[in-house]
């Protein structure tokens, strides 16, 4: 899965399609002041960063059996901004989907 719109899309994409999730934040690209920076839901995400612009961002999520991750496009687009930890339903690996196996 790869969307790439605004923060909140991103978000609201994530929380729609696996609602288990657990998402940590980069300090390094999104710093966040007297909070934890791990354990967030897209949910909690969403509400901590309504009084920012940042939830207005341009923002790709990637969601594949090689990553999970947000990124901020207009700060960085090879480091990304959160760290999805995806519970319960994953994509399916390449050979699962074709029905072959390595």
């Amino acid at each position: 899965m790869q969307l790439e719109d605004k923060l909140n899309i991103c978000l609201r994409a994530l929380e729609s399609r696996y609602p288990d999730h657990v998402v940590d934040i980069n300090q390094d690209i999104l710093a966040i002041a007297d909070e934890s920076s791990m354990g967030w839901s897209a949910s909690e995400l969403i509400i901590y960063l309504e009084q920012s612009t940042t939830l207005d961002s341009m923002a790709r999520l990637v969601i594949d059996p090689q990553c999970s991750e947000i990124y901020l496009i207009e700060l960085s687009e090879s480091v990304p901004a959160l760290l999805i930890h995806c519970r319960g339903k994953m994509p399916e690996h390449e050979h699962h989907a074709q029905g072959t196996h390595p």
